[in-house]
This record gives C-alpha cells, structure tokens and sequence, in this order.
C-alpha cells in the first residue's frame, strides 16, 4: 500500500539534505528491554499517514505511575482543495498547505519538550509519556479514506487515519505502562489541541481507574461552521466523539460536554496567546479562502479568544486559563511582529520553561492545577491593543 502511494524518489533536495539530520534525531525502536526515564518509537507497520506513508507513535516510561497522552500538531484539512495541498517531505513547499501528511515531515524532536522535558526542575519528569504524532489532518479523530485530485489532475487519497493511529499506539503503550495511573494529563498543541478536547473521554476509557484527569488543550482556537459534517463525511469520525459539536467552536462544545459528563473527575484548562499567527490565518481561509495574515486579522483573532475565554469561564465554573503575548519569532517574521502577532503553542515546546505570564511558567500553572488550583492568567492582554 504504502510503495504505492507515496514515490520517495520526487523528495526535493532540500529535504534530501535534512533527511540524514531528522533521521539522527529519531528515538530508537522499542526494545525487549526499554530503560525508564528514555523515549522510544512505537513502530505501527500496519497503520499510514494521510499520504500512505507507514506511521508510528513514541513512549517514555516514567518511574511514577502518572502519565501523560500528547498529542501533535500540524493541520487540518477538510474538503478537497486543501487535501490537495499538504505539507509533505515529498514535495516543494507551496503558499498554502494544510496539513502534514508523512512520516518523514515529523521529528521526534518535537517530542520531550516543555511539560514532557527531561530537565529536573520540571515537576512532570518522572512521569510516563504516550505521544501521538499527527500527519492525517484528521484532529487525530478520522477513520475515513477521503478521494480528491492532486495539483497534478491525478486521484489520489487523504487517509483520515488519525482515530485508528491513536488507538493503536495506545494499546502498544499500554503494555508497557499499564492501566492503572494515579493521575492523567491529556494534552496537545495545535491540531493537537482539538484532539485533546474531542478524544480526553476517549483516552479515560484506556485507563478507567483513575480517578484525577486533567485535559489540557493548547492553542486551538478556529470558527468554522462546517465541524460536524467534516467530522462526520470527511474524516469518518466515531460518532460518539462528533455528536458534541453543535456551534463553529468545536473546541469548546468539545470541552464543555467533557465537563458535563464528568464533573470533578476533570478539570478542564486551556492556553492560547492573543494573537496567535497561525491559528489567525484560518480566518481568512474559512471567509475568502487563501491562508494569510493582516493586521485586522490578528484584532478579530484576539476578539474571538475573548469571547472564548468568556464563554468557558461561562459554562465551566472552574476552568483554567492562560493566555500570552510572546511575539512571533524566527527570521523573515519582522512584518508578523510589527504587527503584534504571537507565537503558535507553548505548553509542549522550550517556550514552556521560559515564559512567565503573572510569574508563572505555564508548566507551574498546569502542575498547581493537579493541587487543587485552576488560575486564570494572562486575561488583562485581551484588552491590550
């Protein structure tokens, strides 16, 4: 299947420049006999990638029986201009591209970072970690293979696999870990994000005797009225999972039927900053179509987090907040900056251990939320222009 669907021989030279580099950065396969504290690529030979690509998962085995589930980024897609438009190892970068769909457009080292770090000032370092990488543009929830044309006029398939990816690597982990945690943290960024809230239920049914979850979704914010029906005809969902979504906020239908259903058992925390640069460009996509950022995009993205904030405040009595304003940074990013967009995720990246909004990092928010306390931080930048 995979041979068939993915020709490794069009990889652009760029790409075949990186490849010895992400390839030194890739976790070393499962042995018979894993070392606690190190991480390890689960390998899924029967599962692909949006693009056929065979996919795999990661583990570390922490020496306290608490775990964290995490879920990658990168992209959506949900109709068939923008699975035509994928962001692949395997092709040149284009304007617009929406969703990762290899293996090979994903390092590892992306993994083990902020909250999953490995430095000892970080209060989640023993903890074991299940990492779900993400490149079927799915919200990790798909089941589906969605025909479409590629820019060559060839048919071709997305596999919205994400569901049946996710599943797997859990019961791969599970063997190792066990089922029986003192305590649980379902988090993701980005894309990862939305799976967090739409599958935190999901991933508690793998471990039913815990009885202290948090689910922690980072920057995943995105209105779009069409959630439920690519859900449900793209991506091929459970319908357990898509029936919550009933407005364009999938997020937050997501994380309030969470807490519906499961009161104190979960608490519920979100993060986002003000004027995500990323997560603005979908704006302009939902309304006229192409990917790009103004300054009044950045504006309608802060008033929009607002009323976010507002609303799970609303209808989740004691949700957690926190909100930043870094500025977006790398080269080639001057006009973004001047024009105060910020950065994209921070609970899983260096970002983590470096910012401090009300002078917490977001690492000591999330821990202090497993003691009893779920602060909003960072609400006065909504008002800042």
């Amino acid at each position: 299947m995979n041979d068939k669907t993915v020709d490794k021989t069009k990889m652009p030279v760029r790409m075949k420049l990186l490849m010895p580099i992400l390839k030194m950065l890739r976790f070393p396969e499962m042995p018979d006999k894993p070392r606690k504290g190190k991480f390890y690529r689960i390998s899924l030979p029967e599962q692909v990638s949006a693009n056929g690509d065979v996919t795999h998962g990661s583990i570390r085995i922490g020496t306290e029986n608490k775990v964290i589930v995490m879920f990658h980024g990168g992209g959506v897609s949900w109709n068939t201009y923008m699975a035509a438009r994928p962001m692949s190892a395997y092709q040149e970068s284009e304007e617009q591209n929406f969703y990762a769909s290899d293996s090979e457009f994903v390092a590892d080292i992306a993994t083990g970072m902020g909250i999953a770090g490995k430095k000892k000032e970080n209060p989640f370092h023993d903890w074991s970690v299940i990492c779900i990488i993400y490149n079927t543009g799915d919200f990790h929830v798909g089941q589906n293979d969605f025909p479409y044309t590629n820019l060559n006029g060839e048919t071709a398939v997305l596999h919205h696999h994400g569901y049946i990816n996710y599943r797997a690597v859990m019961k791969e982990a599970l063997k190792w870990i066990g089922n029986e945690p003192e305590q649980l943290l379902v988090t993701g960024f980005s894309a990862g994000g939305f799976g967090t809230a739409l599958l935190t239920e999901d991933v508690m049914s793998f471990f039913p005797k815990c009885r202290e979850v948090i689910c922690y979704p980072d920057s995943c914010l995105m209105l779009y009225d069409g959630w439920r029906e690519a859900a449900d005809k793209v991506w091929g969902a459970p319908r357990e999972i898509y029936d919550d979504i009933r407005t364009d906020n999938i997020t937050l239908d997501s994380l309030v039927a969470l807490k519906k259903r499961h009161g104190q058992k979960v608490k519920i925390l979100f993060s986002c900053s003000v004027r995500d640069v990323e997560l603005s460009k979908f704006i302009n996509y939902v309304d006229g179509g192409r990917l790009f950022v103004d300054r009044d995009t950045g504006k309608r993205f802060q008033e929009e987090l607002k009323e976010m904030c507002e609303k799970l405040q609303e209808q989740i009595e004691d949700v957690g907040i926190y909100l930043f304003d870094e500025p977006v940074g790398g080269r080639g990013m001057e006009r973004l900056r001047e024009q105060g967009f910020t950065a994209h995720c921070i609970g899983l990246s260096p970002a983590a251990e470096r910012i401090r909004v009300e002078g917490k990092t977001v690492v000591e928010w999330v821990w202090e939320a497993f003691h009893g306390k779920t602060g909003r931080i960072g609400l006065g930048f909504l008002e800042k222009e």
